[in-house]
């Protein structure tokens, strides 16, 4: 029953999509890269195998890419038009004079935990021991400067492991006093007695703003195509709802894509997702200010270089705003 009311409400929706798509016209093709393979990028996925990129005209090719950085270097060479990104390489692209930008987010709240080793109780107690975030600039480095500054830590060395699976074993081998680390690498860590010293719940309570995932797209191909890319950002939360209502059809798409058939680890996804998808798309400009400071302090950016640049050269939420005033959003979740 809940499959049904799911699709059902779906369906209406998209067919009032199809409507703003050209009649009698071939779905517009789309290219679109996006990274982790994990919950974070189920929005694409469902809308994928859900039929909501479909119904809403468009044809889209996911593939994944990897890092960020090496997503937007494909989007600016041309290979594809919108991607699922977000972070510090929309800021250093912008900043370059590039024109990738964020027009959604759907992860609006760090979900990257720290794990740490057991005698380890509390955050303060890293004063002076080394922790391992993926790369330097990454979404789960940033989210560790977040929690050293709200616990109000000093003298933490923060290390590059390489990947997710990298500050994993760096965890377990002792080489690192903590790690931030997301499913499903961090199910493995609990079940051998890691601790988890801040996770989504404690993010959410500290309220920081960020855009963690979304939807990115080049400036100069939504100016041109602006109906493209509201039917994408529809078709996204579309995929979102169906994640919340029907979790049977939401484990089959995490499995399909990540290869993980471990009943426990996709529960634990799933969990994740639904306590940290966006319902909708709206960015805060204060998300970008944060991490423009963040980026200031690591120097990863010039500082008068980012003071030339109001803080809407980062992203646009136009499309978001139609359908918020098209009453999108409420319907959706009715």
């Amino acid at each position: 029953m809940c499959r049904l009311a799911a699709f059902a409400g779906c369906l209406i929706l998209s067919l009032i999509a199809l409507n703003e798509a050209r009649a009698g016209s071939a779905p517009d093709k789309i290219k679109f890269p996006y990274s982790p393979i994990s919950w974070n990028s189920l929005p694409w996925w469902m809308a994928k195998d859900a039929g909501h990129f479909e119904r809403n005209g468009l044809d889209v090719d996911l593939f994944y890419e990897g890092a960020s950085s090496a997503i937007v270097q494909a989007m600016l060479a041309g290979e594809a038009n919108f991607a699922g990104l977000a972070g510090p390489s929309i800021v250093s692209n912008v900043l370059g004079g590039g024109d990738v930008i964020q027009i959604a987010a759907v992860v609006k709240t760090f979900t990257v935990p720290m794990y740490a080793q057991a005698s380890i109780k509390e955050v303060a107690q890293l004063k002076g021991q080394k922790v391992a975030v993926s790369r330097f600039g990454s979404i789960s480095h940033i989210a560790a400067l977040n929690i050293f500054q709200k616990a109000g830590v000093t003298g933490a060395t923060i290390i590059q492991s390489g990947g997710t699976p990298e500050s994993a074993a760096a965890l377990m081998s002792g080489a690192v006093a903590a790690a931030m680390v997301p499913p499903p690498q961090s199910l493995m860590l609990r079940d051998k007695g890691f601790r988890e010293l801040v996770g989504v719940k404690q993010f959410r309570e500290w309220n920081i703003p960020v855009v963690e995932n979304g939807v990115a797209a080049r400036r100069s191909f939504i100016d041109k195509n602006p109906n493209v890319a509201k039917r994408f950002v529809r078709a996204a939360f579309e995929g979102i709802r169906t994640i919340y209502v029907d979790k049977e059809q939401t484990l089959k798409v995490l499995a399909k894509y990540t290869k993980v058939n471990d009943d426990k680890i996709l529960d634990e996804s799933y969990r994740f997702s639904v306590e940290a998808l966006s319902k909708e798309g709206f960015m805060q400009p204060e998300a970008f200010a944060a991490l423009l400071e963040q980026m200031i302090g690591q120097k990863s950016i010039d500082e008068a270089a980012s003071k030339k640049l109001p803080i809407t050269a980062y992203f646009d939420n136009r499309f978001v705003n139609e359908l918020e005033k098209e009453g999108f959003f409420k319907k959706l979740w009715q």
